[in-house]
Formats: C-alpha cells, structure tokens, sequence
C-alpha cells in the first residue's frame, strides 16, 4: 500500500512539473519579441545620403538595396548577387536584344556596364537618362584619346555629341554606327547642293565611301581631309586616275587598280616581279593596303601597319600576343624586316636573315675571337623568335634547354649531386656570353674575375697574410668544378686528395713522421683552415689558441683554475711555439726533443739566476719536462704537482753527483 501512495505522489509531483513548464514557455513566447526586417538605410544611412542626389537608380528610390546586394556574407565585402553584366540583365532583360548585334561597344562586350553607368545615382544627363558617369562626350573620352577628336579641324558632329553617329551600345554597322557611313554622312550633307558639288570639282560622289578622302572626328588639314594625301588628290587631279565628272561612269577609274597603279610607280612594277611576292601585290590588290585618296598613315596605308598586316595574318596576331617581343613588333615596324611587296628573299624578307639581323644589330658586337658557333654560321634563328616568345631576348625556349639540344654531353656532365646554382636553374648566359667573347670558353670575365662577380665576400673576408694564394690568384676552377661534381661544394675531388695535389710536402711528412695530428692525418683540412683564406695567417677561421681550445676543450678548462701559473707561450695563445700543427717526430707535435725546444726561450743557462735555480747542476741536455708542466702549474716554477722527496726538499745529491767542468765526458 505504501508503495503505491509513493508512486502516486510522484505521478502528482512530475505532473505539476510539466504543467508548470508549460505555464512560464506561453509566457514567455507571449513576451519574445518577433524579428523584424531593417533596412540597409537604418544603418547605411551616410551611404544612402552620398547616393540619394541626382538621379537614382530605382532600386537607390525604393530603398531596395537587396535587388543587387546580399544582406549577408563576409563583412566588408560588396556581396552583388551577381557580377558584372549578369546582375544589370536581372532587370533590364529587353536590353539583352542589344546583343544581338553584329558590332559591340567593348564594355558591353565585356559585360561591363559600370564602365559607363553609375550603380546609384547620377548627376549627368539628366534628360537623357542612363546614369551615366560624365556627359556628353566626356563620356567617352575616357577610353577614347580626347587629342584625335580636338584637331585643328572638328567635324560638326563631334561638337553635337558622339551619339549623333554612334550608337553607345552596339550596331550592325561598323564602329558601332547609326547607319551605314555614306548614309549617315548624306543625312547633314547634301550632296545635290552646289557648294558641295564645286567642293568635290563637280563629280557626284551619293554612294561613295566619304572615309576615303576625310577623317570622321577632326583633322589638322582643311575639309577634314587626312594628313598623308595620294598625288593626284593634292594636286587635285582626280581625271589622271578617274572618267571626267561629266562622263557617264564618272567615278570609274581608267584602268584596273594595279594596271592603273603601274602608269606612275612604273620603277615599282618592275620590282615586284620578284622570287617572293606579296599576295595581295601579286593579285594586283593594292586598295587591299593602300588609301588611293588620302589616310592618316604613311604610304597612304589603311590602317596602322600592324593593324593592316594582322588583317590578313591572323595566326601571326596570335602569335605575337607572347610576353618578350621583337623591338620591331613590339613598335608595329612590320616593315623593318618584311618588304610589303616583293623581294627576293624567302618570306618577303628584306635581306637574308643574318643580313637582316645585322641592319639593327651590330656584326662586331657580336662577333668577337671567340664566337659562339650559331653566331659564327650566321645562324641567329637558331636561337632566337624573329617575332615573338614567352622567353626573355626572344629565345625560341628556355636559356637551359635551349644551350642543351646542342650541348647535349655537357648536360649528362652536369647531372651530379653538386650543381653550381646557375647550372641548376639553367641559366647559362650568367657566366657565358651567348654571342662571343676576347675570353676562352665564351665566358663574360677573365676565370680570375667571373667567379668574384658573385662571391665577392672571399675576397672582402680574407687579408694578404691569410689568403689562400689560389683564391688569391683566382684559380677557383683548381678546387671546384664551375658546373657540377658529386663532391660537396663542388669540389674536383675530395678535401684531402684536393689539398695534397699543391700540399705535397704535409702528405709526404704525414707519411714519414711517426706522430701526426688528427685532422690531418684524416684528411680534415678545412677543420682547421678556411679554404679560401681568412684574415688570420696560415688561413685558420680563429686565432690559434681558440681554434686550439676548439678540440682540446679540458685543457681550456683546466687552464681556468685558479692560482694557476702558465707558460708564457700558453698565456700568449702561441701554441705552435711548441707544438708542429700537422706532424712531428716527437710526442705531442712537439717541435723539437724537450731540452731542445726549451733551449730555444732559455738559452742563457750559464747565467747565475739559472744556475741557482738549478742548484748549480749542469741541465743541458736533459729532459726538461722530466721537472716542469710544459703548459700551466700550481708552482710558479711550473714544477710537476707531485714531486720524488729529495726533489722536494732539494736535496739533489743524494742521488746526484755533482759533475765538474773539469771532468772527462767518460768519467761524467
């Protein structure tokens, strides 16, 4: 019974839990707050202020910022739905018509409507519309060099507005014209009217080409007529090569283009007739180049004469498009190699091809006592683009590869562990010249200065005394290889074999000496020398006694103690006072037998002061160090620590006779 009442009462408990729950969730959802939309304005307001002049853009009116932006994303960022032309067309769909033109405005081309318009608002062109950036022609001279419009001479229509025979947007006529040229020219211009026919010497000229004599913006002539002008339309002649104006076909010429060409460039025709040929010349298509009235461009051409040649040769357009050009590309001089008509060379080339080269660069430059063979066979193309590459110099490839097709032994020479850095990025022409040099092996220095040109820290860092004379000389290809080896450092061979080629005498002395230093005996030169030399004699990378310490470290250490006295050759830090670096006939890489060396610093032993010292005992000849710390002591005297008694107390004849002067050598 009790466990059911439990069971109840907990029912009655949870039960009021959840009903309780339940109570304060109403509650409070009653009293939440609902989220509610901002606008963009609320916060952007300065913003909205800096677009809300001029005329706006509707979206700018409505305050509907979210047609173009996304409220949300990365803070800072613009966040357009979409980009460029994709967003516009959201809205303005009919507009997309525009592109189904023949011609197209480039910034609408490129669906870069901002190019012309203003997202927000516009102060511009008011009563046109468009939200333009600037008016009238302003506009448009932001792209459009404002100088070819502003000549002595300015077309009428310029002054009106470009929009008068432009359409901004596209068009199914060239340069995006409102109608086709002479139509549109006829429109202003009447034809029939007789200050127009006594311009034009009376000849009726309704359906002609008006491009052909004048220019459409502004000229520096009178008439709008164009800068270079064909003989016959200078001097007003137009019956040498046209019917006269009261003829029935006034405007037919009287011969064929290049029949009729050919009664006055007679020396020109003759020439044409030549091994390689121009197509155009020998089709007798000289209008396919050539303005017969006049043109802003030399030789009465076209069009600029890059422009003009890209016309025909579309590939040779695509091809130029490369990083490293051509001086004569990259100035649009076609003409510098190429001769327009005809010649007698291959690819209507000037001259041959080396000939050609040498007209702009000069043979002697290149040409040296040693000459770089291509260069010597007269081979430029060989190596370089006549137009245009993706290499520096306009190299057909890179430098590396390049220099390989034909120096392909080298190349198998060059694969080793050890390559010189130029090597490795195949970059030749650093230490070679890749025309010709007064130096063997096309090298742009003297082997003595080349390698200096770069690692000029050797010389800074070493000094007369300490220079390794072959550094000094500057005979680095001795020890290195200048392109690869399988040795460190690119080294000929390893250090110790290296060394002993000049060191002939350390090896011969390693060989016969019945004690030698460890790094030497080892072949570990350079743990004591700098191979190229330093500012310390003998070439070493410290001071002796601290390149010393650098192996001998608990002798260092034990030189620290105090109350220590210490040789003076220890305390100078001459330790080859004493001590022969490489190897010796005696123990320790001493230079001599003890008494012998000792003899070298303490030679007056006949004084008192020495004889005292030694107890009036004759020393010459014995074993100084039988006594003596050669290197440092507690006794000042640098006698041994631990002493035989007698010595101690000095009580030599105890086991020493005193030996006289006047006694024999057998009886010493």
């Amino acid at each position: 019974m009790r466990g059911n009442r439990r069971r109840e009462l907990r029912r009655g408990w949870l039960f009021a839990l959840i009903l309780g729950i339940s109570i304060l969730t109403v509650v409070s959802c009653a009293t939440q707050p609902t989220l509610g939309r901002k606008s963009c304005v609320d916060c952007h307001q300065k913003e909205f202020e800096k677009f809300s002049q001029g005329k706006l853009h509707s979206p700018v009116t409505d305050k509907k910022c979210d047609v173009c932006h996304n409220p949300h994303g990365l803070i800072g960022a613009l966040n357009l739905k979409k980009n460029d032309a994709g967003l516009c067309y959201g809205c303005h769909d009919k507009d997309k018509k525009v592109l189904e033109k023949g011609h197209l405005h480039k910034p609408l081309k490129e669906g870069k409507c901002l190019s012309c318009h203003n997202p927000h608002s516009s102060y511009m062109a008011k009563d046109v519309g468009g939200l333009l950036r600037a008016s009238g022609n302003e506009l448009c001279y932001q792209c459009h060099d404002k100088t070819s419009f502003m000549k002595k001479t300015v077309h009428g229509a310029v002054t009106a507005g470009c929009n008068n025979c432009h359409d901004p947007h596209s068009s199914n006529n060239a340069f995006n014209m409102l109608d086709d040229g002479n139509r549109l020219c006829m429109k202003c211009h009447d034809v029939n009217a007789q200050k127009f026919r006594t311009g034009h010497l009376d000849y009726n000229v309704n359906g002609t080409d008006c491009l052909s004599c004048h220019t459409p913006h502004s000229s520096d002539g009178d008439k709008l007529t164009r800068v270079n002008q064909h003989r016959p339309y200078s001097e007003r002649k137009c019956e040498d090569c046209h019917n006269p104006a009261s003829s029935s076909a006034p405007l037919k010429t009287k011969l064929e283009a290049d029949k009729l060409c050919y009664t006055c460039h007679i020396d020109k025709e003759k020439s044409f007739s030549n091994v390689s040929v121009h197509e155009p010349v020998g089709k007798g298509q000289c209008l396919s180049c050539h303005n017969p009235h006049t043109s802003d461009y030399k030789n009465e051409l076209l069009t600029k004469e890059k422009d003009l040649c890209y016309g025909c040769h579309k590939e040779a357009e695509k091809r130029d498009g490369k990083g490293h050009l051509h001086s004569a590309i990259s100035k649009g001089n076609c003409t510098d190699c190429h001769d327009p008509h005809a010649s007698g060379s291959r690819k209507i080339l000037k001259s041959s091809d080396t000939d050609l080269c040498y007209n702009c660069h000069k043979k002697d430059v290149l040409k040296k006592t040693i000459t770089h063979a291509p260069v010597k066979e007269d081979k430029c193309l060989s190596c370089h683009d006549a137009h245009a590459s993706d290499q520096k110099f306009v190299l057909t490839e890179p430098t590396g590869v390049l220099c390989f097709k034909c120096h392909s032994k080298e190349k198998k020479d060059f694969d080793k562990v050890g390559r010189h850095p130029e090597v490795r990025a195949g970059n030749c022409t650093a230490c070679h010249n890749p025309h010709g040099t007064e130096t063997p092996k096309l090298l742009k220095l003297k082997k003595e200065e080349l390698c200096f040109k770069c690692h000029a820290n050797i010389r800074q860092d070493t000094a007369a005394e300490g220079v390794h004379s072959v550094s000094q000389d500057g005979k680095c290809s001795e020890c290195h290889d200048s392109h690869a080896s399988n040795n460190p450092r690119q080294l000929m061979e390893d250090v110790s074999a290296l060394c002993s080629k000049c060191h002939k005498d350390v090896n011969v002395g390693l060989g016969s000496s019945k004690y030698s230093h460890r790094p030497a005996a080892d072949g570990r030169c350079i743990v004591c020398h700098m191979p190229h030399g330093s500012k310390i004699k003998g070439s070493l990378p410290r001071p002796l006694n601290e390149l010393c310490f650098s192996c001998h470290t608990d002798f260092e250490k034990g030189l620290k103690e105090k109350g220590l006295f210490v040789h003076k050759p220890v305390a100078d830090g001459d330790c080859d006072k004493c001590h022969l670096p490489h190897f010796s006939m005696e123990r320790g890489l001493l230079r001599e037998k003890g008494d012998q060396l000792c003899n070298d610093c303490h030679k007056d032993q006949d004084s008192p002061t020495f004889k005292m010292a030694h107890g009036d005992i004759p020393v010459r000849g014995s074993d100084c160090l039988g006594c003596h710390e050669p290197h440092a002591g507690a006794d000042r005297r640098l006698l041994h620590k631990v002493m035989h008694a007698p010595f101690e107390k000095k009580d030599c004849d105890g086991c020493h006779k005193k030996i006289s002067p006047r006694m024999s050598k057998e009886q010493r």
